[in-house]
């Protein structure tokens, strides 16, 4: 990261991720499951564990653990609602993102009615897409699905004026890609389902740890996160625009919260896990430079884009000079986030996980993860799914020359 203008330094955001001294096998761990998971960072560990230490609550309560319990709840949308320029009044919590999308869906389809259609992708990790096809289907509804051309492995924009029309009742886009890393142009579906009333349902599970994400310029009705794929707890968030809580009723306990957002939240929630999110923002927030917390967080994701990109980029170049190796990554022109997918003729990427971990302690995913639609027609089950490689702002560029000397090594023993 020697061109960063600030004070940033690959040692400082290392530092602050205590599971990266972790040895397996007497060698330093390498961690590239960050599309699956990131590893937590120390300010959001901080944050939990203050919380635990001094004293947990449940909300209600006219004593201090409890008012404090809600001091931390009211901070911590806020902050996220900062992390995706979403809406302070709008930010809601749940055990992960697939949960709030099945809460959500049933929240959203009560009035939906057989004739009616959904849109969702042939792209998007599942929880973007099954819990909205299943209740469309018990409602007897049509559900059009946006195509992926396989050449460019991104989404198809010549089907919007199509498949967007007065009888679509909600879209659902996934910003970025779990399976090969496409950052999505969702603005034109967005500006077509506003012309005909569809709400907008956008997954920016895997856009959140690699880029600015931004709700009010993207106008999207309703943003999904997950804390855990954002160097945090395992938690899901959420932001809908606040002016569009009075459209609907969600199903709750009588006796709970009936005012928006904690409305949407079903039960007691992960105070813990919530704090930590506090954590979160506020480390993504430290590395970046401005005058507004805003400013800052964009700043920082401009780092962390500089420094995944270039990751990205020499394990592209390395990966392609190697005989057998089919990449599935979008072409240069076409904007991604640091997740590499690729295939070898001849070796199930399951044995290739496996020997990573066992015999050089690099941990990368292999499966569809979730995206089975995508992984389907790519035809990368008969590999056992893609192999992964998801980069984060914790790795380093000689991470990625010990995982190619690795690979390589793979190779040539044929597992």
């Amino acid at each position: 990261m020697q061109n960063l203008k600030n004070k940033v330094t690959m040692t400082n955001i290392r530092d602050q991720f205590p599971a990266l001294n972790r040895t397996y096998r007497g060698k330093q761990v390498v961690y590239f499951d960050g599309p699956g998971g990131t590893q937590m960072c120390q300010p959001a560990i901080q944050r939990m564990m203050d919380y635990i230490e001094n004293g947990m609550a449940n909300r209600d309560g006219l004593f201090a653990t409890s008012e404090e319990t809600e001091a931390i709840l009211a901070l911590a949308r806020a902050e996220v609602a900062a992390l995706i320029n979403g809406y302070d009044d709008g930010v809601f919590f749940g055990a992960n993102m697939t949960s709030l999308a099945y809460a959500i869906s049933r929240m959203i389809a009560r009035d939906w009615k057989a004739g009616e259609e959904i849109l969702v992708t042939e792209m998007d990790h599942s929880a973007n897409v099954d819990p909205w096809v299943q209740i469309a289907k018990e409602k007897g509804m049509t559900v059009q699905r946006i195509p992926v051309d396989v050449n460019s492995l991104k989404l198809d924009e010549a089907f919007i004026e199509t498949m967007i029309h007065p009888k679509t009742r909600a879209v659902f886009l996934g910003l970025a890609s779990n399976g090969v890393g496409t950052i999505n142009n969702v603005k034109p579906y967005i500006e077509a389902a506003k012309t005909v009333g569809a709400l907008t349902v956008i997954d920016a599970v895997q856009a959140v740890p690699h880029i600015a994400v931004d709700q009010k310029k993207l106008a999207a009705d309703l943003v999904l996160g997950s804390g855990y794929k954002v160097f945090g707890p395992h938690i899901g968030f959420a932001s809908m625009d606040p002016e569009l809580f009075s459209n609907y009723k969600p199903y709750k306990l009588i006796p709970a919260h009936d005012e928006a957002p904690s409305s949407m939240e079903t039960g007691t929630q992960n105070h813990e896990g919530i704090a930590a999110m506090i954590g979160v923002v506020e480390f993504i927030e430290s590395l970046g430079e401005g005058e507004s917390k805003r400013q800052r967080i964009v700043n920082a994701y401009e780092l962390f884009e500089q420094h995944e990109q270039k990751m990205a980029s020499f394990l592209k170049e390395e990966l392609s000079k190697i005989e057998d190796i089919k990449l599935f990554t979008p072409a240069s022109h076409i904007l991604s986030t640091p997740t590499i997918s690729f295939v070898i003729d001849g070796i199930l990427s399951s044995k290739i996980s496996k020997y990573l971990a066992d015999e050089h302690s690099i941990l990368a995913a292999n499966g569809n993860f979730y995206a089975y639609q995508l992984a389907n027609k790519l035809d990368v089950m008969k590999y056992d799914g893609w192999l992964r490689v998801g980069l984060s702002p914790y790795n380093t560029l000689e991470e990625c020359e010990r995982f190619i000397d690795a690979l390589k090594k793979c190779i040539k023993i044929n597992l």
